[in-house]
């Protein structure tokens, strides 16, 4: 289930890192998350974080894609995504679903709430 592309940004040891899932025909592209490591300091971590994005955003050019879409519900992602990163919020207040296909393979999805 993991995205076919993505970043990761370390120095010695991982300090961030982000999926894209990608539409080549409908030219869309999914950030699944923007992962860090609790243990790195604020300032590297925004920095990563910074550096992360623009990696996404250059993968998503490179596969022609129009547009990417992500969710947070982390206030510290919000503003790193509007005020640092140009993005744009277009939904407020929203819950996720997902439709398991596989209930034999995905039994318990609790790792995703």
């Amino acid at each position: 289930m993991l995205p076919p592309l993505g970043v990761i940004i370390s120095e010695k040891e991982k300090i961030c890192a982000a999926g894209l899932y990608i539409d080549k025909k409908a030219k869309f592209g999914f950030m699944y998350g923007l992962f860090s490591n609790p243990k790195t300091s604020k300032l590297k971590l925004f920095k990563a974080m910074k550096l992360c994005l623009k990696e996404i955003k250059n993968q998503a050019i490179k596969n022609k894609l129009g547009m990417v879409y992500t969710i947070t519900g982390e206030p510290s992602l919000n503003k790193l995504y509007t005020k640092h990163m140009d993005m744009k919020v277009c939904e407020n207040n929203v819950k996720s679903y997902v439709m398991n296909l596989n209930k034999k393979k995905y039994k318990n999805l609790d790792w995703i709430s």
